[in-house]
C-alpha cells in the first residue's frame, strides 16, 4: 500500500503532500518533473528549487518519504496540459516501484481560472492517460486516482499551509530570475493574476 503524488512545487501539490504525510502513516512517493518548455525559460528553475526546499521541510517536520525527479524538455509549440504529462510519467513511476505496491495516484491540483472552463476534460484526459500507461503492467490490482485538495479554494489551500511553506512554493509561470537562487513573480501571468484576485500575491521574492 502506498500513494504516489506528482509534486510541482506549487501551493496545491504542497498541500496535497502535507495531507498525505499527516493523514496516515502509509508510504508516500513524490515525483517532480523538471518541465522545460517554450512558455518560460525560468519557471522550471523556480519550481525545481521550490520542490527541493519543500521536500527538505516536510522530511524535517513530518516524516520521510521517497522523492524522485525526471526531466521533460519539449521545444515544440503545443505542450498541452501538465496534468496529462504528469499522468503519463506517473504511470511509469508507479511501475518503477513494483515491490512498493503503490495503490493510489494522488493529483494535487484544484480547479482554477486558467483551466479555461475545461476542468472535466482535463480530468478525463489525465485519467485515461494514467490507466493507459498501466495496461501492459498487468498489475493484480487497480490503482485508484485520488484528489486530496480538489475540493479546496486557493485561499483555503494557502490558509492550510504553514507560513514558511507559503513563502517557499512557486506559482508564477514566468518568474524573473535574480541572484542567489531567488525568483520574483512576474505579476502579469494568469497564475499571478489568480493570486492577486484572492488577495494572496506576495510582496517578497520567491
Amino acid at each position: 500500500m502506498g500513494t504516489l503524488l506528482m509534486l510541482s512545487g506549487g501551493a496545491d501539490s504542497a498541500a496535497a503532500l502535507i495531507k498525505l504525510l499527516t493523514d496516515s502513516d502509509e508510504p508516500v512517493f513524490a515525483h517532480h518533473i523538471v518541465i522545460h518548455d517554450r512558455e518560460s525559460a525560468t519557471r522550471h528553475k523556480a519550481e525545481n528549487l521550490a520542490c527541493d526546499r519543500l521536500v527538505k521541510y516536510c522530511r524535517e517536520h513530518y516524516r520521510d518519504f521517497v522523492f524522485t525527479k525526471s526531466l521533460w524538455d519539449f521545444p515544440l509549440p503545443y505542450f498541452g496540459w501538465n496534468l496529462t504529462l504528469c499522468a503519463f510519467v506517473g504511470a511509469r513511476v508507479l511501475r518503477s516501484f513494483p515491490a512498493a505496491r503503490i495503490t493510489r495516484y494522488a493529483v494535487g491540483v484544484i480547479d482554477e481560472p486558467h483551466t479555461l472552463g475545461m476542468w472535466e476534460e482535463r480530468v478525463e484526459e489525465a485519467r485515461a492517460t494514467f490507466h493507459a500507461g498501466l495496461i501492459t503492467a498487468r498489475l493484480d490490482y487497480h490503482p485508484e486516482i485520488t484528489w486530496p485538495v480538489a475540493h479546496m479554494t486557493k485561499n483555503e489551500v494557502i490558509d492550510f499551509l504553514p507560513p514558511e511553506v507559503v513563502e517557499m512554493v512557486s506559482f508564477c509561470r514566468n518568474p524573473i530570475e535574480m541572484w542567489g537562487n531567488r525568483f520574483r513573480p512576474c505579476g502579469k501571468c494568469i497564475s499571478c493574476n489568480t493570486r492577486k484576485e484572492v488577495g494572496r500575491f506576495p510582496v517578497c521574492d520567491l
